[in-house]
Formats: C-alpha cells, structure tokens, sequence
C-alpha cells in the first residue's frame, strides 16, 4: 500500500514537471531577444538611460534607470520584437510619466519616448 501510494504521487509530480518545464522554457525564450541590460539615449544624447529587463517568477519585468534615479517599469509588454512600457519618475519634484517604445532589432533598439512635453527618438545597444 505504502508502495503504491508513493509511486503515484512521484508519477503526478513527473506528470506536472512535465508540463510545467516547456511552458517556463517557452516563457524565458519568447523574451529571450529583449532580457539583459541596455544602454539608450535620446537623440543628440541629451539625455541618457538603461533599462534592465528580466524574469521574475516566468513573468517579464524592468526597471528604468535615468538621471532622477531608478524605477519599476510599468504596463511591461513585448511581443514581435517590440517592447512598450510606462516609468514615472521625479522630475525635480514633479512627477512625470513617460511612455516608451522600441523595437529590438539583435542587440539594437530603436524607437521613441513620449511625455506631457513631447516626444524624442531614442537609440540604444544591449550590455555585452
């Protein structure tokens, strides 16, 4: 009885490894082109940042890291090599919100900031 009590419950947890490993290894693969650290700037390097993209927990995440300090990114998406995400970050006591958005092109970026003020194109390259 003890036997076969113990076999299965090893055959449910080969079961659910089973399932489990390719949906995490297809998650941490789809982001595959976009994880890592990335150096950008807006154009005429006016203004200069990294972002930091990751998994935590199979689940997409970023932080912006600019001259007002580092922070959360927000509303995080990629998908067809295009990443969309929203920081907001203090701008001498001010809070400002600035929505960005690139497309990943091997270890380049290229798209564009916008923000109550306007709007700038940024360039970028991923940390070797």
């Amino acid at each position: 009885m003890i036997r076969k009590y113990h076999l299965s419950h090893l055959a449910i947890l080969c079961l659910a490894v089973a399932l489990i490993l390719p949906t995490a290894y297809a998650q941490a693969q789809k982001y595959d082109a976009l994880l890592g650290v990335w150096d950008a700037e807006t154009d005429g390097a006016q203004y200069t940042f990294a972002f930091t993209f990751k998994l935590v927990d199979g689940e997409l995440a970023g932080t912006f890291e600019g001259q007002s300090g580092e922070v959360e990114m927000q509303n995080l998406t990629f998908e067809d090599n295009k990443v969309t995400f929203t920081v907001e970050i203090d701008a001498g006591g001010q809070g400002m919100v600035i929505d960005f958005e690139a497309t990943i092109d091997g270890d380049s970026l290229e798209g564009q900031l916008s923000m109550e003020f306007g709007e700038a194109t940024i360039t970028g390259t991923r940390r070797k």
